[in-house]
């Protein structure tokens, strides 16, 4: 893949990852605003909701794997530093590398147990065991595809990175 090939795909994923992360955020209102409205019906109008608890769980996953590949790409995510600072900065590209290929090792097994899950939960139509009956399949394949973003963005990072150009946590991709 040529270098201007991996910058134009890194590109496009930022721009991913903004929309799903835009989606998070759409959805984190979703759930405050039925919490609410929830937490209201029950105390003031003594009649709760059955639903709001159950649903609120599910979106809750949704935001946190739409929203992790965006956290990597503007170096979000919790990092230890304290060591960093006395290294040069071809120490700290080559232990950059090092972590990033673990997480993408991380990130490909997340990847494949979650596909594996998915499909069993799709094949035996797997549903909740509440009221609800909410077919595990469509909850769980958020989990696919955000784990299949993050890979995406630790590789492209890591190529990127290695190729040498600068990884401004700045740039990223809302146009």
């Amino acid at each position: 893949m040529s270098r201007g090939a991996v910058f134009s795909l890194y590109e496009i994923v930022k721009k991913i990852n903004f929309i799903c992360t835009t989606a998070a955020g759409i959805l984190l209102l979703f759930i405050n605003f039925s919490i609410f409205v929830d937490v209201f019906l029950r105390y003031f109008l003594g009649r709760p909701s059955i639903w709001v608890t159950e649903v609120s769980t599910y979106l809750f996953l949704y935001m946190i794997f739409l929203a992790t590949s965006y956290a990597l790409q503007r170096e979000l995510h919790i990092t230890v530093t304290f060591l960093r600072y006395r290294w040069s900065p071809r120490a700290k590209r080559i232990f950059d590398l090092v972590c990033s290929i673990l997480a993408m090792i991380f990130c490909s097994v997340l990847l494949w147990q979650t596909t594996v899950m998915t499909w069993s939960a799709f094949k035996e139509k797997w549903t909740s065991p509440t009221m609800l009956n909410a077919p595990y399949a469509y909850i769980y394949a958020v989990m696919v595809v955000g784990s299949f973003l993050l890979l995406l963005t630790f590789l492209l990072r890591a190529i990127v990175s290695f190729k040498g150009s600068d990884l401004s946590p700045d740039d990223a991709g809302e146009t």
